[in-house]
């Protein structure tokens, strides 16, 4: 069974997906911080969609406040459930930021126990197609990515780092907007095991650096990428967490600089379930202006 398994996840990761280069994953995280993959399943099209659907919900919800307070209440109950646990994090629902200065970003964070919570507690949110079209283009994009999540953790000696009574990975999907109107401060390392970037409406707003004592703004640059935004297929970029730091797989810093137009971005976040935060100190980033 065991051997079954591991053959199907091996299939289904060469017909999805296509690594680049040859290094070990831990020795490309070192030199570069990151791991690009082509996505050969969702491309433009699928993430265009998933941007329109979004930008409906926003409208939607800033137009009809009492549905926002309805969908605020649902994620506030989910989190006193015990299925947030499972995601040590509180990071769930929409965040509109629009209106603060700097900030000026929108974003969802979606996990399919929270879409799950929904549909079983709250029939009535279910009903407002704003919200069902988002949330099922949401979790038709995410499922895609679990074994991949899994064989960069198998890959790196941490097959177990995802096990749970659930039997799935927990993995929280960011779709963000950010207003051209948005002020980046400085670099930040991601709170999670490992990240992934799916989809950027312009990649080269994304600057990484790989982890090391005394970063300066010029240790940060745009990947350089072997595949582009297709309408069918896609570059996406892994990168380590700070979840993993405890096996000395220090996280990658990074920062989105600011546009002159409105920018969509998705991202993958694959937590550690039930995890206990450890307090651990992390190389210093410098302070961001340009």
């Amino acid at each position: 069974m065991i051997i079954r398994k591991t053959l199907f996840l091996w299939i289904f990761l060469v017909c999805t997906f296509q690594l680049v280069g040859t290094l070990p994953l831990a020795e490309q995280f070192k030199q570069t911080g990151y791991r690009e993959i082509c996505d050969k399943k969702h491309g433009s099209a699928t993430f265009d969609a998933l941007y329109a659907y979004f930008d409906e919900l926003i409208e939607f919800l800033q137009t009809n406040p009492l549905w926002a307070q309805k969908l605020y209440a649902a994620k506030e109950r989910f989190m006193r459930s015990k299925d947030r646990n499972y995601y040590s994090t509180d990071f769930f629902g929409l965040y509109d930021e629009s209106k603060k200065e700097g900030r000026n970003q929108i974003s969802f964070y979606y996990s399919i126990h929270f879409h799950e919570f929904i549909c079983f507690h709250y029939a009535e949110l279910n009903q407002v197609s704003e919200i069902t079209q988002f949330f099922d283009a949401c979790l038709e994009i995410q499922k895609s990515y679990t074994p991949l999540f899994d064989e960069a953790a198998a890959e790196l000696g941490l097959e177990t780092i995802f096990a749970s009574d659930y039997g799935r990975t927990p993995i929280l999907l960011k779709i963000i907007k950010y207003l051209p109107s948005y002020r980046p401060t400085k670099p930040h390392y991601d709170g999670t095991a490992f990240s992934l970037f799916l989809d950027s409406t312009n990649n080269q707003s994304l600057l990484l650096s790989s982890y090391k004592p005394s970063l300066s703004i010029e240790d940060f640059s745009s990947p350089l990428r072997n595949f582009s935004r297709e309408y069918n297929q896609n570059s996406i970029l892994l990168i380590p967490g700070s979840l993993l730091s405890e096996f000395s797989i220090y996280p990658t810093p990074h920062i989105v600089l600011q546009n002159d137009k409105p920018r969509y971005a998705t991202i993958a976040f694959a937590m550690r379930p039930y995890y206990i935060h450890q307090k651990k100190e992390l190389y210093p980033l410098p302070s961001f202006k340009h």
